[in-house]
């Protein structure tokens, strides 16, 4: 595959995760307001103005809207409670589960995608594949195709990069055997490695990966799930790595669409390569896992910010004046889109630096 035809795939693999992980947050707070008997007005996709209505369903209009950031739920009387059948005229229970259906709906995405990764895409890390050979190299004039797999050098099992790597070395400038497995059948191919290589290539002119190995679904769902966890626990452990200069805070900033481009071209040239996408399946979930917790933040606009004034009901058992809680929330939605905006232009003046 051509680099220009990878970019059309990197673009369309894009759009269609970002949309299904932003969709997919509104889908679950659209079916848990249905669900509860709330009324939904709007399902908007990206956010006003609005550009069409696409279709209705069930008392809900479905529009298409000019800002691609994201998109929102309008339930009726969301931050009125004299309006019946409203969001805000729901009890306390049903309020909380609506504004929770959006975080858990990324979350049980982000687990699905973790779990697909091992299932299907998991790195064999015993045995080493080759995924790209280098013109003019001791390993094209040997014959090695990309999708080979060493089995052994010189009859010296190979089990992973490291003992691939450590034959090889021990073997520069000396006539060597490698045993290859290619569309099930065992080959024996001779070439000398290079003491000194070209910048860029190694003593042979190889790109090394690893063959997938998928898992049973209990064990990739387990997985999947600590995954999932472990995310969790960086994302909420961050601020203090950050704060005892653990972390570099270059290496934690936050990226906007065009960052979150560049990091998934990253992984699909990878797994192309490495003909699997583990990497691409396990930056969904690692998305997906970010954009969960991004949304319970307790800030006004966001899912978090909305259960914050639930929860505060519920402790003092008294209501803030709905009018002060909808000014509040537009107040955070202006401040978080000029935020969004601010962050996606330094993802064009500052790109992130991703591994070569």
């Amino acid at each position: 595959m051509g680099r220009r035809d990878g970019g059309v795939v990197d673009l369309l693999i894009f759009i269609a995760v970002i949309g299904v992980l932003l969709l997919g947050h509104e889908l679950g707070h659209l079916l848990a307001a249905k669900a509860s008997g709330v009324r939904v007005e709007e399902f908007g996709i990206g956010f006003p103005p609005k550009l069409a209505v696409l279709f209705h369903w069930r008392g809900t209009r479905f529009t298409l809207n000019a800002i691609p950031l994201g998109g929102f739920v309008r339930p009726i009387g969301e931050d009125d409670p004299t309006i019946p059948g409203g969001l805000a005229a729901a009890s306390k229970r049903v309020r909380a589960l609506v504004i929770l259906a959006g975080p858990l709906a990324n979350i049980l995405l982000a687990v699905t995608a973790f779990t697909a990764a091992y299932r299907f895409a998991a790195p064999d890390l015993a045995r080493v594949l080759i995924t790209r050979v280098a013109q003019d190299s001791p390993a094209q004039a040997a014959g090695i195709h990309p999708g080979d797999i060493v089995l052994a050098v010189d009859e010296e099992p190979v089990q992973g990069f490291e003992s691939m790597q450590k034959a090889i070395s021990a073997r520069l400038g000396t006539e060597t055997d490698l045993r290859v497995k290619r569309d099930g059948q065992t080959l024996t191919v001779t070439l000398v490695p290079r003491a000194s290589p070209p910048e860029g290539e190694g003593p042979i002119g190889v790109t090394l990966g690893n063959p997938t190995k998928g898992v049973g679904w209990s064990e990739a769902f387990s997985l999947g799930v600590s995954s999932f966890r472990l995310q969790l626990t960086e994302m909420i452990h961050l601020p203090s790595r950050l704060i005892r200069g653990e972390v570099a805070p270059e290496a934690a900033r936050v990226t906007g669409l065009k960052g979150i481009y560049d990091m998934m071209a990253w992984a699909g040239e990878i797994d192309r390569n490495a003909q699997r996408p583990f990497l691409t399946l396990n930056l969904v979930g690692i998305i997906s896992a970010g954009f969960a917790f991004a949304n319970l933040l307790p800030i006004p606009a966001l899912d978090g910010g909305r259960l914050m004034f639930v929860a505060f009901e519920m402790v003092f058992r008294r209501r803030l004046i709905p009018r002060h809680e909808g000014l509040a929330h537009a107040v955070g939605f202006i401040l978080l889109l000029a935020v969004m905006i601010y962050v996606n232009l330094q993802d064009f003046v500052n790109p992130i630096t991703l591994p070569k």
